[in-house]
């Protein structure tokens, strides 16, 4: 019932708010606390170990570079165990050395203020150990511990390399030498890029070396892109006698006869005997019969050659390359002398020579071949790419048989017009032993005229080896 003051009474006794005891309060306080912190420490694991990355990859973030001004980088070594690039100081005054500074083009280099080139831009983050787990990168950088990277193993041969950097003196041009092996990968064992530069002194000369109109930052080996002139020849007769529109001993009329290139008129590199062959023709490089074969071939003929020897791609290596350029035949007079819209770097053309002594396959190219784990063992990289057959390992084995021989040397040489301003090029394509080629050697030497220039580099090179 209701008395008159508007209480509720229950037998006269008068109805009170129950107050509950303060432990209920203190319960309730500690448990919004522990939620807190709880949300709160999810919040901090879930920033400091799954958006680790995304942190310290803001530009803001001063962590960024402190941390990788003390990075110690992974080394990089040579086939034989020299030394080719690594880190040296200690704390913040860490440097990368480079002990052999004609290295270059394959190696490249690594600057903080300038980024990386070659293998140290392409294994750039297993050198700079970012490939931990997120957690163990945290727990580094919480302890003050400098991140720490891989090291790897290449191909390269440190001395051959600097020999065949002398042999180029101060030419402009490329030269690269390839060693097949049973498991059908060509090794590359020597990538010289002139002009060139010392990544040592990268950033003292940087805006000097990018300025220049030379290009030293330019790796020719890989970058470049040249017409490559009758250094086609060898490819292009292969694809014909593999098609059975050619043989070698067919007889071949006035193969010295004047072909005009761009108002400069070619003939046969010399003055060649009568009766003449297709084997006349590669030995004495005369441009008028391929240009008989180009009516042959036709335009899909010309580019199914060069498909087959993947001079219309870019080649698969963890090094900047040039982008292949597969544009159809248009002229097939100038194609078959290689002075039509087909350029090609040394890589490509050395790759396509190396089907001649690789019973007509396509190896595919390595460059790294180890990796350095934690425990200091050493990982095998198996590359990714595999070879194909360009053509019979017969075609291969004749036309390799019947090009120009010096000593223990299959050698083919040619001049080749570049560019708008009648430039000429000097091409070297060599192949050694000549009993079983181990050795693939390609060189090109820019405005260069004298044939006999680079013949000379390339005999001198395949004699070091003839001495090991």
């Amino acid at each position: 019932m209701t008395n008159h003051h508007g209480h509720n009474t229950v037998y006269g006794i008068r109805d009170t708010p129950y107050n509950p005891p303060t432990t209920y309060y203190l319960r309730q306080l500690t448990v919004s606390l522990l939620i807190g912190f709880g949300l709160i420490a999810l919040a901090l694991t879930f920033w400091a170990v799954f958006r680790a990355d995304a942190i310290l990859a803001r530009a803001d973030n001063p962590r960024l570079v402190e941390a990788a001004l003390r990075i110690q980088r992974g080394s990089i070594w040579d086939r034989n165990g020299r030394l080719l690039a690594a880190t040296t100081g200690s704390g913040n005054a860490l440097q990368r050395h480079y002990p052999i500074a004609a290295i270059g083009p394959a190696v490249g280099y690594y600057s903080f203020r300038h980024g990386t080139a070659g293998v140290e831009e392409s294994y750039d983050a297993l050198l700079r150990g970012a490939g931990q787990p997120a957690l163990q990168r945290w727990w580094q950088q919480t302890l003050h511990r400098p991140q720490v990277g891989q090291a790897v193993r290449l191909t390269l041969d440190a001395d051959l390399q600097q020999q065949a950097d002398s042999f180029l003196y101060q030419q402009p041009g490329a030269l690269i030498l390839l060693e097949l092996t049973a498991a059908q990968t060509a090794d590359l064992l020597a990538l010289v890029s002139h002009p060139g530069y010392d990544p040592n002194l990268l950033d003292a000369q940087f805006d000097d070396l990018v300025n220049n109109s030379a290009a030293p930052l330019l790796n020719r080996v890989t970058q470049s892109q040249y017409q490559p002139g009758l250094a086609l020849q060898p490819f292009i007769l292969a694809l014909a006698l593999e098609q059975d529109i050619i043989q070698l001993d067919d007889p071949v009329s006035n193969p010295n006869r004047p072909v005009p290139i761009n108002g400069v008129v070619t003939r046969c590199h010399s003055l060649p005997p009568e009766p003449a062959t297709w084997v006349t023709v590669l030995h004495y490089q005369c441009p008028g019969p391929m240009q008989d074969l180009a009516d042959q071939l036709g335009v899909s003929g010309l580019d199914q050659a060069f498909a087959a020897f993947n001079l219309t791609q870019a080649p698969p290596i963890p090094l900047a390359v040039a982008e292949a350029k597969a544009e159809p035949t248009t002229a097939t007079q100038l194609a078959a002398v290689g002075q039509g819209n087909l350029t090609v770097t040394p890589l490509q053309l050395s790759l396509a020579l190396a089907t001649l002594a690789q019973n007509g396959r396509l190896p595919a190219p390595q460059l790294v071949t180890e990796v350095q784990m934690e425990d200091g063992s050493w990982r095998p990289v198996v590359t990714n790419a595999t070879s194909s057959q360009a053509i019979s390992a017969q075609t291969a084995f004749d036309i390799r048989t019947n090009l120009p021989q010096s000593a223990n040397i299959y050698e083919f040489s040619a001049r080749v017009l570049s560019g708008p301003d009648e430039n000429t090029n000097a091409w070297y394509l060599g192949l050694y032993p000549i009993g079983a080629p181990r050795y693939i050697l390609v060189i090109v030497l820019e405005n260069q005229d004298n044939l006999d220039a680079v013949t000379a580099v390339g005999r001198n090179l395949f004699a070091l080896l003839d001495k090991r």
